[in-house]
């Protein structure tokens, strides 16, 4: 059966959202939420959600938060038998705090748990998979085990960069991905070039294309999204949607994508599909609910509203 493989992190998120305008050197009145996350974990919750065989490598503290955190995939679908387990780190941690008007203000991540993953243990993770298999690089990992896993291990490669100084790890293997999927900053920090227009989405998706990267996604938020593959460029545009709590979106739309591309989907049909998944999980909370299914998605297509440039 052709599988998706997710290689990457896996994290402890406390957030918390002060009441009123914070204090420092205070303890302020708020709300504090703990939840499991990390982008390759959710990638990967979003494909078992759909309902794809996935496999998630990764490296799971030996605490308590570790083994919970193992134990919440295993419960989700993700085969998790070729993970690591350790006991050099705390499991990582990711801390935020934001003011009374939910902007965040400052934040902490502890990710040393997943220096434990060394290229023995990603590589024989991912040993068996061939060419009409997916595996999804986050880039959380060092840049040496991304370079080990880009240019050794078998099946499509796509990856999503993470955050702009997370970006700059892919680019001497940008060529071994076929599936690169930056947000509009993101895209930027690697090509110099801002998207203000057609002309910039062109140059923006043609730098990547030049460079070997097969099919290009580029998020744009309330703009929606850019995608290149050597077959054409295009521009697609969604209806207005509640962007105030988006936090996930852009994991469950490559989850989403890779789910569709797997099944036989062309580009730009997967794209659609995954924006609908996007949508859906912002719009309905519908993955904190771990609601989000295939049926669900195709259904939402339709409410899209979808406005599609083909650009020259």
């Amino acid at each position: 059966m052709r599988k998706i493989c997710v290689t990457g992190g896996a994290n402890v998120d406390i957030c918390g959202a002060s009441f009123e305008e914070l204090r420092a050197y205070d303890s302020n009145p708020g709300m504090i939420e703990i939840r499991f996350g990390g982008v390759g974990r959710n990638i990967a919750e979003i494909c078992a959600l759909i309902g794809q065989k996935v496999r998630f490598v990764t490296a799971f503290s030996s605490d308590f938060y570790g083994k919970e955190m193992k134990k919440d995939c295993e419960a989700l679908g993700m085969d998790c038998s070729y993970a690591k387990i350790s006991d050099a780190y705390p499991s990582s941690i990711y801390l935020a705090i934001l003011d009374e008007k939910r902007d965040m203000r400052i934040a902490m991540s502890d990710m040393r748990i997943l220096d434990e993953l060394t290229p023995e243990d990603a590589l024989n993770g991912v040993k068996d998979l061939n060419d009409n298999d997916i595996l999804v690089l986050d880039a959380n990992l060092s840049e040496s085990l991304l370079h080990e896993l880009a240019l050794k291990a078998g099946g499509l490669k796509a990856a999503d960069p993470v955050s702009i100084s997370k970006a700059k790890r892919f680019v001497p293997i940008l060529g071994s991905l076929q599936i690169f999927k930056p947000n509009q900053f993101e895209s930027a920090s690697l090509t110099g070039i801002t998207i203000v227009d057609e002309h910039d989405a062109v140059q923006s998706l043609d730098w990547f294309l030049e460079r070997g990267v097969r099919e290009v996604i580029i998020s744009m938020a309330d703009r929606g999204i850019l995608l290149g593959t050597q077959e054409g460029k295009h521009w697609i545009r969604h209806r207005i949607i509640d962007l105030e709590n988006a936090t996930g979106g852009g994991d469950t739309f490559m989850g989403a994508y890779v789910c569709e591309r797997l099944n036989g989907a062309d580009p730009r049909a997967s794209a659609v599909y995954a924006l609908s998944a996007a949508v859906t999980a912002i719009e309905q909370n519908s993955v904190r609910k771990r609601q989000l299914n295939d049926a669900e998605i195709r259904e939402g297509i339709a409410s899209l509203n979808i406005e599609e440039k083909i650009l020259l």
